[in-house]
């Protein structure tokens, strides 16, 4: 399993790959347009793993009332 500082380094090198990316390349009469939702659903995936990983997790706290008796 990867740490920390490894897993931020990842995603350091996916999001300067993602500023360098055309959405739209033309070349003459032709247009190309890409998708980059891919990259976007890797970098949510290595945000997940990097918050598991450092253990910040959301505490959820459930409370429960009731009028009658359980």
């Amino acid at each position: 399993m990867a740490d920390v500082t490894e897993l931020q380094a990842r995603r350091d090198r996916l999001l300067t790959r993602l500023e360098s990316l055309q959405k739209r390349v033309t070349h003459g009469d032709k247009t190309v347009e890409f998708d980059l939702t891919q990259v976007q659903t890797a970098l949510d995936l290595l945000d997940r793993e990097i918050n598991r990983t450092a253990d910040r997790r959301i505490v959820r706290h459930l409370r429960v009332r009731s009028e009658k008796d359980l």
